[in-house]
């Protein structure tokens, strides 16, 4: 590392407290500006005061575990790669969260020093065709957790609520690229929602799904000129991915 460039801060977080010092004192002496968090919450919390350049967490923690603590990171400091810490990359994990490298238990120097140095320096790339944000409106939790893990398994990063008013507030969270959601909801239906959705953010893909949903069953209803796409339960999650395509979401040329 030339002296005279800014060392990389990264952020390591892990819940022992003996594995995280190791951490942060192999991480300074080979060079890096390392910052230990004890748990996801402090990780979050360090993660808004500064900026880092990678971050390094373990997956089973008790607060917030490496799974979720990575799905707030892709989403609001997306361009930040992250190593998870851990004994077996399962493909339950990769299909999750889609991490930029794995840290086996026990581990080198030089293989920490390597891994890292191999995501900051396709850190740039790899961000260029993210995976595509989708939050997912439906009352049915059932069809929502279906739905997500079948988004996971195929490089999308997926949120769900169950209503309408949930779904507003998921959105002022962070960025989504694409809104799926059911016509018949409790508190508003489906075309409404895409509606009010549309008047805030222009650019998101909306889609609107339910039972013998059909552009022409809704077409004519207030504020069905928003609707960008319609699929018709049941569906498969290929077919969503593939309209995820036709409208150019997840090409790098999907709404930011």
């Amino acid at each position: 590392m030339n002296p005279r460039e800014r060392k990389p801060k990264i952020l390591v977080v892990d819940d022992d407290a003996d594995l995280l010092e190791l951490l942060v004192d192999t991480l300074d002496t080979i060079g890096y500006e390392a910052v230990g968090a004890s748990g996801g919450v402090e990780a979050l919390a360090k993660l808004r005061e500064s900026s880092y350049s990678l971050m390094i967490t373990d997956i089973r923690m008790p607060d917030v575990d490496g799974l979720q603590l990575l799905k707030k990171v892709r989403r609001h400091y997306a361009r930040m790669p992250v190593l998870f810490i851990t004994g077996v990359a399962t493909r339950d994990i990769i299909g999750q969260a889609s991490p930029d490298g794995f840290l086996a238990k026990p581990f080198r120097i030089s293989q920490i020093e390597q891994l890292i140095e191999n995501a900051l320096a396709r850190k740039v790339d790899s961000f260029a065709s993210r995976m595509p944000r989708v939050l997912i409106v439906d009352e049915d939790e059932e069809f929502r957790n279906t739905l997500a893990d079948a988004l996971s398994y195929s490089q999308c990063l997926p949120f769900h609520v169950p209503h309408a008013k949930a779904a507003m507030r998921e959105l002022e969270n962070g960025t989504i690229d694409a809104v799926i959601t059911d016509y018949r909801l409790s508190d508003m239906d489906g075309v409404t929602l895409i509606n009010s959705i549309k008047q805030r953010y222009p650019d998101m893909l909306a889609v609107l799904t339910g039972s013998s949903i059909s552009p022409e069953s809704i077409k004519g209803s207030a504020g069905s000129a928003a609707v960008d796409d319609v699929l018709s339960k049941p569906f498969r999650a290929s077919e969503f991915l593939d309209l995820l395509g036709r409208h150019g979401v997840g090409t790098g040329t999907g709404a930011n």
